[in-house]
């Protein structure tokens, strides 16, 4: 696919600036963005002490990003699937970055029988206990757990990277970290051109320029047909 162009070489700055919006600026009552706090918010869902399990915290979390955890699947995960749910997290690795998955290892750590993609069905929910989980909760809840290796699909990333649907969504982010255009570095580069407190992935760092740069075209595309 071609990289969304907030994304080249040539608009860091540009990107930083945006990364550096979202974290620092204020809104009413001097409170941050809540998606600002998902990130740190209990101390990441990825710390060693419950990074083998889905909290009340993640789902807490999980909701400053604007979804919502039914009651009947928030019980189901921290209770009636909760063993399995954690089974699947101890094989899901907290310190691999997604940049670093090689092509002859992919299918292991996210194809289609891999424990990642056995957590994102058990998360969708199946025929016999469908419970309100679509596509953008299920990436926001794994994104809490695993924010190195899975990243967030919405409807508004989700388009600028090519995708109407999470189908595919990995293999794409996947290959665009790795196709040896220098993404993970810039990555990095905006991150720290962001000088931003918060400890952030590479893949969140992306998903918050895609989404700060999807909303802004958004909102230029209303008000010039207004």
């Amino acid at each position: 696919m071609v990289l969304p162009e907030i994304l080249l070489s040539q608009r860091v700055d540009e990107a930083a600036a945006l990364v550096s919006e979202y974290y620092t600026k204020l809104y009413r009552n001097d409170l941050p963005q809540t998606g600002s706090r998902f990130d740190d918010w209990a101390g990441g869902g990825d710390k060693k002490d419950v990074a083998h399990e889905i909290t009340a915290d993640d789902l807490l979390a999980v909701s400053f990003l604007s979804v919502q955890v039914t009651a009947r699947a928030a019980i189901g995960l921290l209770e009636a699937r909760a063993n399995e749910v954690s089974q699947l997290l101890k094989q899901i690795p907290t310190d691999l970055d997604l940049a670093a998955v090689p092509a002859h290892e992919y299918a292991k750590v996210l194809g289609p029988q891999s424990p990642a993609n056995q957590l994102w069905r058990l998360l969708r929910g199946s025929d016999t206990y469908r419970w309100g989980i679509g596509p953008t909760t299920a990436s926001k809840i794994m994104a809490r757990k695993r924010p190195r290796l899975i990243p967030i699909f919405d409807s508004v990333v989700g388009p600028l990277m090519g995708h109407r649907t999470c189908d595919g969504q990995w293999d794409t982010w996947h290959s665009v970290l790795t196709n040896g255009s220098g993404l993970p570095e810039r990555l990095r580069l905006i991150r720290e051109k962001a000088a931003i407190d918060h400890e952030i992935s590479d893949l969140r760092t992306m998903d918050v320029v895609l989404w700060m740069y999807g909303k802004n075209r958004i909102t230029s595309l209303g008000k010039a047909s207004g």
